[in-house]
């Protein structure tokens, strides 16, 4: 087959959407697939020598639509646009683009559409972005008629999106790890020994640090710290320095016992990931699909903890990929962390199931296998 991936975020531009599209743009090239990336905005993407990497004139507008019918009418393939909202242009409200790729499709290109995010949510706390919110349902309705084949990064997308035209022929792709697996023994030991000197239980956090993640965080780190004295937390990625400066000025007498890694290069997030005994990861709105730190872990085979919300998929409970705990219950959260620690058994046998709940439902060799079994004919609407 014979892809053109649409995205507004790519490497080295950090970005959870960038990331994955470089993923997936190598995996559909190691199935014999010819891929090319054609990335919306100024910065200059990276160049891979396995695919075809084109930086566009500007972030999907008429610039990038001239290069891009130019490019699929010499190369006819599946053309499909990562959707984010705010990603491809306009303050998150391209209606034109989205008009653009309607028209592709009445002309017979074969569009798909990945949806990642729906649209904003309607809120009283910035009235502005009410407005963005109407004109982002607008772009919902035009991709769902511009779309072939939709897909959905989650299966709650199904319920947001159908009064928008969502059908049932939707297909859910899930959001593999964009940190690699087995980074190597040594690498394990030289982090193990950073984090614990002394051999004390490492629990461990992988994210960006963002707003609503450390308000989690805030109540349960102190808890689990004066709880369990022996525990050493270690904070893994970006932004992780800063949050643990905010813990010291909470509770200055744990410094000692909190470490952070700062942003790391993929194969060392593995290592670090891997040099924990446990990872805990609560989120306001529960553990999703969409939720890449916490694929990271169950691809390194590492024990995780996590809470059940609000967007919580069926998988998670089906799969027991992770131990849930229900959100907001900072005491259940770690009583489970105490349970995995004391009976090593039950923490390897969570682990085990963890990854193999990965590769069954999540890695990206199932996105792969459901981009490729569905290659329908683009028609008129």
């Amino acid at each position: 087959m014979k892809w053109h991936i649409l995205t507004g975020e790519y490497p080295p531009a950090s970005g959870g959407v960038g990331d994955y599209t470089a993923v997936l743009a190598s995996a559909l090239t190691d199935a014999g697939d010819s891929v090319d990336v054609w990335v919306g905005g100024s910065a200059q993407p990276a160049i891979s020598g396995r695919y075809g990497v084109h930086a566009l004139p500007d972030t999907f507008g008429p610039g990038s639509r001239r290069a891009l019918d130019a490019a699929w009418g010499a190369a006819p393939g599946v053309v499909l646009l990562q959707y984010v909202p705010n990603a491809i242009g306009r303050r998150g409200m391209n209606v034109g683009f989205c008009r653009w790729l309607l028209d592709a499709r009445r002309r017979g290109r074969d569009v798909r559409v990945m949806f990642h995010e729906p649209y904003f949510y309607f809120t009283v706390r910035r009235p502005w972005r009410n407005v963005a919110a109407v004109i982002q349902r607008l772009m919902a309705m035009l991709l769902m008629r511009a779309a072939v084949l939709p897909y959905y990064s989650s299966d709650n997308w199904h319920a947001y999106l159908r009064p928008y035209g969502a059908t049932k022929e939707a297909v859910v792709l899930p959001i593999p790890s964009t940190i690699p697996g087995d980074p190597g023994a040594e690498h394990v030991r030289e982090f193990r020994a950073r984090f614990s000197p002394g051999a004390a239980p490492v629990i461990g956090h992988f994210g960006t640090f963002g707003e609503h993640v450390t308000d989690e965080l805030r109540h349960l780190l102190p808890s689990l710290l004066q709880q369990h004295p022996a525990v050493s937390v270690v904070l893994i990625g970006r932004n992780s320095e800063r949050f643990k400066q905010e813990l010291a000025a909470q509770m200055p007498s744990t410094t000692d016992r909190v470490h952070a890694t700062g942003e790391l290069p993929p194969l060392q997030v593995a290592a670090a990931l891997k040099a924990c005994d446990l990872l805990v990861q609560p989120y306001p709105d529960g553990v999703t699909a969409l939720r890449t730190s916490v694929m990271a872990g169950l691809r390194n085979g590492v024990a995780t903890i996590s809470t059940d919300g609000a967007l919580t998929e069926a998988v998670w409970r089906e799969t027991r990929a992770v131990v849930l705990a229900p959100r907001g219950r900072t005491g259940a959260l770690v009583a489970e962390i105490r349970r995995l620690l004391d009976d090593p058994g039950a923490r390897t046998a969570q682990a085990e199931r963890g990854r193999e709940a990965y590769l069954r439902h999540f890695s990206i060799e199932q996105t792969v296998a459901r981009l490729r079994s569905a290659a329908p004919a683009a028609v008129p609407v």
